[in-house]
């Protein structure tokens, strides 16, 4: 029978392929200017914040795997959490300020990263992502968003193990 961290270590696997695969993709789109949508990269970056809130759970006193196999709603609850702890670890003497302010900017970009399926809008539209412009994911290359997205490797990397 698998253990809870077996799960753990293979999300967390799994969340490093996502990620270096949203990282090349990234590099390509930019470097070449190719025809690739953006969302398509961004799946990517979607599916390892996924994995990642999925492995951090499997590492929770009395964690049950299963229930996670079935929901993809985990990134914007669970992802500003291990923000904070990884900052937390990263500079211990961190000002609370400081460590509220990534926390309110994980909780945003999180959010919009959860989203990046088809949906309804507050409107009543469907939402496509290969046609939407992710206006709120530029935060991923700027205000403290590089430092998000390196807080979010750093703990994948944690979790391998």
């Amino acid at each position: 029978m698998s253990r809870p961290n077996d799960w753990s270590v293979a999300f967390a696997k799994q969340a490093l392929a996502d990620f270096e695969s949203w990282q090349l993709l990234s590099q390509l789109k930019q470097d070449a200017d190719r025809s690739l949508p953006q969302s398509q990269a961004l799946h990517f970056l979607q599916m390892a914040c996924e994995k990642l809130a999925k492995a951090h759970l499997c590492r929770r006193p009395k964690a049950n795997p299963l229930e996670f196999q079935t929901s993809h709603a985990f990134i914007a609850s669970t992802l500003p959490t291990i923000v904070e702890h990884t900052l937390h670890k990263r500079l211990p003497n961190a000002s609370t300020t400081l460590l509220q302010q990534r926390r309110k900017q994980a909780k945003h970009l999180f959010r919009e990263i959860e989203l990046l399926h088809p949906q309804v809008d507050d409107s009543g539209n469907v939402r496509v992502p290969v046609e939407h412009r992710f206006e709120a994911l530029r935060l991923a290359d700027k205000q403290g968003g590089p430092e998000l997205l390196k807080i979010v490797e750093d703990a994948i990397r944690s979790l391998c193990e």
